[in-house]
C-alpha cells in the first residue's frame, strides 16, 4: 500500500522530488534548473486528471458532486505547479540552446 502511495506522490508532486536525495543536497539555482525543466511534465499530468474528472462530472450518467470538486483540486494543482515553473524559469534563466547542426546536404551529382 505504502509503495503505491509514494509512487502517486512521486508522479504527480515535484516538491516529492526535491525533497529527496539527490536534489536535496543540490543548491537554490540547481533545484530552480530542475524545476524549470520538470514543473510542466507534473502540471500537465494534473491538468489531464483536472479535465478527466471534470469530463467525468459533465456526463449524464456520473453527476456525483465529488468528480467536480476533485477535478477543480486537481486543475489548482496544474496551477500550482506551473506557477513554480515559472518562478523557477525567472530565477534560473531559460535553458541553454545549443546551436542547430550542419546536416551535410545531398546533391544530384553525388549519387
Amino acid at each position: 500500500m505504502t509503495r503505491g502511495l509514494l509512487w502517486l506522490a512521486s508522479y504527480f508532486f515535484a516538491l516529492w522530488h526535491l525533497r529527496r536525495s539527490p536534489l536535496v543536497e543540490q543548491d537554490r539555482l540547481e533545484r530552480a534548473r530542475w524545476c524549470r525543466d520538470h514543473c510542466g511534465t507534473f502540471a500537465a499530468r494534473w491538468f489531464g486528471l483536472g479535465a478527466a474528472l471534470w469530463l467525468t462530472f459533465t456526463t449524464p450518467f456520473v453527476q456525483a458532486p465529488i468528480f467536480a470538486m476533485a477535478g477543480l483540486v486537481a486543475l489548482c494543482f496544474g496551477i500550482w505547479h506551473i506557477t513554480w515553473q515559472i518562478v523557477a524559469q525567472s530565477r534560473a534563466g531559460p535553458p541553454h540552446i545549443e546551436p542547430p547542426a550542419d546536416f551535410p546536404r545531398r546533391d544530384d551529382d553525388d549519387r
